[in-house]
This record gives C-alpha cells, sequence and structure tokens, in this order.
C-alpha cells in the first residue's frame, strides 16, 4: 500500500511539473509576417556568387532558411522605424548564437518593400565571414527601369 502511494504521489509531481512548464510566449514584433528575398554577396570575393536566402519575421524572431542546417536558434530582433522619411524606414538587427562561440549578426534596413543590409560571422570576436545582402519583400516583383 505504501509502495502504491509513492508512485501515486511522484506521478502527481510529474504532472503538476509539467503543467507548470508553459511555452514562454514572445512577444510580436513590428515585422511579424513579412518575409523577403535577398541575394547574399561574400565580401571579399573579386567574383563571388550572389546566394539567395529567405529572412523571415515571426513572433519576434528572425529566421532564415541556412539557419537550421548551420544549428542557430532564431534569435530575437529589435527594430527602429524612422516616420519622417518618405517612404518609412526601418532599421533592424538580430544576434544568433551557434555552436562554438559563432554568432551570426544580421543588420538591416527596410525601405518601402526593399531590404539591404550585412550578416558577419564571427568567433570570439574575431570575423570569420562576412556578407552583403539586397532584396525586396516576398511576393512583389521588381519595377522596371
Amino acid at each position: 500500500m505504501r509502495k502504491l502511494l509513492y508512485i501515486a504521489a511522484g506521478f502527481a509531481f510529474m504532472v503538476n511539473t509539467a503543467l507548470a512548464q508553459k511555452k514562454e510566449k514572445v512577444a510580436p514584433g513590428p515585422l511579424d509576417k513579412k518575409v523577403y528575398l535577398i541575394e547574399m554577396t561574400k565580401d571579399g570575393k573579386k567574383k563571388a556568387t550572389p546566394e539567395k536566402e529567405e529572412l523571415k519575421f515571426a513572433s519576434g524572431k528572425l529566421n532564415w532558411k541556412a539557419m537550421i542546417q548551420d544549428q542557430y536558434k532564431s534569435p530575437a530582433y529589435e527594430a527602429t522605424f524612422d516616420s519622417t522619411a518618405n517612404p518609412i524606414t526601418c532599421t533592424f538587427s538580430a544576434e544568433a548564437q551557434g555552436d562554438k562561440d559563432m554568432i551570426y549578426k544580421w543588420e538591416g534596413t527596410i525601405t518601402g518593400d526593399d531590404i539591404e543590409g550585412t550578416a558577419t560571422l564571427t568567433k570570439k570576436g574575431k570575423v570569420k565571414e562576412s556578407f552583403t545582402y539586397t532584396g525586396m519583400i516576398k511576393g512583389k516583383k521588381p519595377q522596371k527601369e
């Protein structure tokens, strides 16, 4: 009987602990639900071939396609809007921590439907790779000049 009581108490403790561990809600960010198609060019290469990438803003975090395979977690982003500019511009930044002290830092400016900026990969404060990117919001076609 005593053994059954211990088992029941242990089970109740586990259920209570599981219910108490709620998933942390992240406040929505001002860029949420926006997806940008970009071309990244590695800095320092004379004939660098641009790589296509997709930046998504969701749940206050920045996501990109290669993020998961490179073992980075979605970082929270910070955004600042300049409503005095015409069109309104937004600057943003995010830092993703990876394995072995690797940090991927994204910085960019959004003007209308266009986006541009830099992505830098550092290890222990030293730049390992840097990229420049440009692009536009997904679903928009480039305007002919």
